[in-house]
């Protein structure tokens, strides 16, 4: 999404009819791969594969290679998860232990044989996706692209789709991410402190399977889908399994609820623009990088489709007075229909 610091859009932009400060990335995703990685220097590994962990949220495997010095090293390398690869037409088979491998990504910036992989070149010449977008889009990167047969078998058109919100959405090409937000946030001066102490080779939720919270839960690159159940609207992600509940029914009392990750939800319409307010947030961060939140956080989203009722927008407002300066626009998300396309269980293993 793209941060928007509300007070700025007439004091910076004079010009502009609608002022943004915006930061984008397309490599976004439960955390940040600038605080694992360089990603200034892409790096190739010659090596042979030792161990495999076909496993969520990332594909973990180890290679041996022999380094400049005539030593002989294993370095970790991390890729996409099973999700993505999988709609890739990727799957476990492709790579073997045994296999002499070359890999491509950036690695640690922190001093450790531990590498995030865009992809690997197999003994065949081919290149192998194996974290989609880390580069900007694999055609930079010169990848093999394999079909999805499952989604290609599948016969319904999008055009078909009746005009409605309640579908399975896939995130957009160019939906905006968060990561390394770091100098657009109005930010007080405790909470700039507080993530100035962030680790995240400690911190890091993701390292546990512990799924995260709102507002982060929902900028991330999977399938989501809202459910209508009459009085409640259903929104699941496929990123950590996670389902909030929107209160549809008008009795529904944020007050005195017990704070949760993902926090209460009321929902209404205005139109056909489905508003959610949610309170009752505990979850210590904003975003991947380690900026706080405190119990006092709010978020306000808003749900709409295009003309054509193929592309789901959504704007999002946070509200946290201890954290924040003012109130912090999230803007730029976006979802659309791909036929055949389906939530995919996440099942993180540690």
């Amino acid at each position: 999404m793209r941060i928007t610091n509300r007070t700025s859009r007439c004091s910076v932009w004079l010009i502009a009819p609608a002022c943004l400060l915006t930061l984008t990335s397309s490599a976004w995703s439960h955390h940040s791969v600038r605080a694992f990685y360089d990603d200034q220097t892409v790096r190739s590994l010659d090596g042979t594969v030792t161990r495999i962990r076909w496993v969520n949220p990332h594909i973990m495997f180890e290679i041996e290679r022999t380094n400049d010095s005539g030593q002989r090293e294993t370095w970790e390398v991390e890729s996409g998860s099973i999700n993505f690869l999988e709609r890739d037409g990727i799957n476990r088979d492709d790579i073997a232990v045994g296999d002499a491998v070359t890999v491509s990504g950036y690695t640690s910036r922190h001093g450790r044989n531990a590498m995030v992989a865009s992809y690997v070149t197999l003994e065949n010449g081919e290149n192998v996706t194996l974290w989609p977008g880390l580069f900007g889009g694999g055609t930079d990167a010169g990848l093999t692209a394999r079909s999805n047969d499952a989604a290609e078998a599948v016969p319904e058109s999008v055009d078909n789709a009746a005009r409605s919100l309640f579908h399975v959405w896939s995130v957009g090409a160019d939906s905006s991410g968060r990561d390394g937000s770091v100098g657009t946030l109005p930010l007080r001066p405790a909470a700039r402190a507080a993530r100035e102490t962030y680790d995240p080779l400690t911190d890091d939720t993701a390292l546990s399977c512990i799924p995260q919270g709102m507002p982060g839960i929902m900028d991330n690159p999977f399938p989501m889908e809202l459910v209508d159940r009459g009085s409640e609207i259903l929104i699941r992600t496929e990123e950590w399994d996670v389902v909030r509940t929107v209160h549809m029914d008008g009795a529904s009392a944020a007050d005195n609820q017990p704070a949760t990750p993902h926090g209460y939800s009321i929902g209404r319409w205005d139109g056909d623009t489905l508003i959610v307010e949610t309170t009752s947030i505990d979850w210590p961060f904003f975003d991947d990088i380690g900026t706080p939140m405190s119990s006092e956080v709010s978020t306000v989203e808003h749900y709409w489709l295009s003309d054509d009722g193929q592309r789901l927008n959504m704007e999002m407002t946070v509200t946290d007075p201890v954290t924040f300066t003012e109130p912090v626009e999230l803007t730029g998300a976006y979802w659309v229909l791909v036929p055949g396309e389906q939530i995919k269980p996440y099942q993180c293993v540690l």
